[in-house]
């Protein structure tokens, strides 16, 4: 039997390398079909993941209710909401501990506008400033890397003490010895006590469905109580920019944002003052559109594959018609029908095993180039490359079948005699 395969190999190849341009051009039909698919889909999983990393940031087991901007309305409306309700505040927080005992946190956190910062930072540096309570930094993605975290009781005594991420120490100190050095932030004094960096390897800032996010390497990290006393804001900002409750599973996230939104809406009598995140839909909802890109995508490059399988059906009928006496002396030695039907598929099977392995290379290839050129997340699924192969090679099949059956019937009289 591998023998006869080994035969079978062998007499394709020199059926194919007798007509090298066609060969040639068919083989590219396959090739550019399998890199268009193995491409397409590249662009499309690299930005999955890219998406589903930056959603992961939020906290799969978390949800965030955040403070509306109420800048974009009208002034009248603007009253309206301002007289109907004080904005997301403590008071939230300490409704939706009541209500929701068995989250794992429920904290809150205000954004605050730094002016100055001693020691000065590198110019084009940016820093943040932020307050949160430990219930908040606990259902984050910050990990301590070296000195201690802020407590309850830093809160309870409206302690001056902070966190930096890594990139502000880096900039403010450039040195290993950070922790018990001081820092002025506008005209308040803060004794550094441990410096954090973002779990979730997010540099710079993205945005995720509308979600702006950040990279908390950036901030400088207050007790909630300290940011609200020690920094002035505006009297119409709320008391917090950002409440964050996280659960204990995924099955809970859904069940306790649900009712959490039915207390916040009660207490701020139905004003549409807040927003609210939850990341679990998110990823659900990225998952689907995903989907149906592939899908869409990966259809319209099945398209440049369609076109590569009619033209391997076209150089067989062409081979077919040239080697019509071949085909008839070989029947008259004594091949059957089914040797012949199986020289033209192995044919036809050779140029799509060809050219699906260039396409696979040339796929890469397209993936690596799109991610250097545009900055694009770029990744190669192995349900793709194994896809493409085996589309390619049910091409060769199904594309020189109509071929190779016509061959094996030809009789073989007038097979010589035509030729």
């Amino acid at each position: 039997m591998l023998s006869t395969l080994r035969d079978l190999a062998l007499e394709g190849l020199d059926g194919l390398m007798a007509h090298r341009v066609r060969s040639l051009l068919s083989t590219l039909g396959i090739l550019f079909g399998v890199a268009a698919i193995i491409g397409i889909l590249s662009i499309g999983e690299g930005a999955k993941r890219e998406q589903e990393r930056m959603i992961a940031q939020l906290g799969i087991l978390n949800f965030q209710i955040q403070a509306r901007d109420l800048d974009d309305e009208d002034d009248d409306v603007k009253k309206e909401i301002l007289r109907k309700s004080e904005g997301l505040s403590s008071r939230d927080v300490r409704a939706l501990r009541a209500a929701l005992p068995d989250a794992e946190h429920v904290g809150g956190m205000v954004e605050v506008r730094l002016r100055d910062v001693v020691p000065r930072p590198p110019d084009g540096a940016r820093i943040y400033l932020m307050g949160a309570e430990p219930e908040y930094l606990a259902s984050s993605n910050l990990v301590l890397l070296r000195g201690r975290k802020l407590t309850q009781l830093d809160e309870q005594r409206v302690a001056q003490v902070a966190l930096l991420g890594r990139g502000v120490a880096q900039d403010l100190f450039n040195t290993q010895r950070v922790i018990g050095e001081r820092v002025r932030l506008g005209s308040v004094w803060v004794t550094v006590v441990g410096v954090v960096t973002d779990g979730s390897g997010t540099e710079g800032e993205a945005s995720v469905e509308g979600i702006e996010l950040r990279d908390r390497n950036r901030d400088v990290i207050l007790p909630l109580s300290t940011a609200n006393q020690r920094f002035r804001r505006s009297d119409e900002l709320a008391e917090l920019s950002e409440i964050q409750v996280s659960v204990g599973a995924p099955l809970q996230v859904l069940g306790h944002s649900m009712l959490a939104r039915r207390i916040i809406d009660r207490l701020h009598r139905d004003q549409p003052d807040t927003s609210w995140t939850v990341p679990i839909e998110l990823l659900t909802q990225s998952q689907e559109q995903q989907r149906i890109f592939n899908l869409v995508m990966g259809l319209i490059a099945g398209i440049s594959l369609l076109i590569g399988g009619i033209g391997i059906m076209n150089i067989m009928l062409a081979s077919v018609l040239e080697r019509t006496r071949e085909i008839g002396i070989r029947l008259a030695v004594g091949a059957t029908p089914w040797d012949i039907r199986m020289l033209f598929l192995s044919e036809a099977t050779l140029i799509s095993l060809v050219g699906g392995v260039l396409g696979v290379a040339a796929g890469y290839g397209i993936s690596a180039g799109v991610a250097a050129f545009t900055g694009w997340a770029t990744a190669v699924p192995v349900w793709a490359v194994v896809l493409a192969a085996m589309l390619s090679m049910a091409e060769g099949v199904l594309f020189g079948l109509l071929p190779a059956q016509r061959a094996a019937r030809l009789p073989p009289v007038l097979a010589i005699r035509a030729g």
